[in-house]
């Protein structure tokens, strides 16, 4: 799952979002900092108080039009994606 740009890739694109996410902003369970944070997420998605909605047109709507205004007044919503370098392995099919 695309963790970074939770709003863009996962929310904006198949209208879904986790509701109820019991510590605050969306990250990769593997950078969770505690033990404890990581039952309280684990208790939350178990018990269905942390799940996933299909939101309707008019709430995705909504939350495109939120995140372009927050991202237009300076937060960074949208994580810019990583530039692809050329490796070792392109610098010899190219020639170089």
């Amino acid at each position: 799952m695309n963790y970074d740009n939770y709003e863009q890739k996962i929310v904006e694109t198949y209208g879904v979002n986790l509701q109820n996410y019991p510590l605050g902003v969306m990250q990769n369970p593997g950078k969770i900092g505690c033990r404890e944070d990581l039952i309280k997420l684990l208790n939350s998605l178990v018990n269905s108080s942390c799940l996933w909605v299909r939101l309707t047109k008019d709430e995705l709507a909504e939350c495109k039009k939120k995140n372009q205004e927050c991202e237009a007044h300076g937060e960074q919503v949208y994580k810019p994606q990583k530039q692809q370098t050329k490796g070792p392995k392109a610098m010899k099919e190219s020639g170089a």
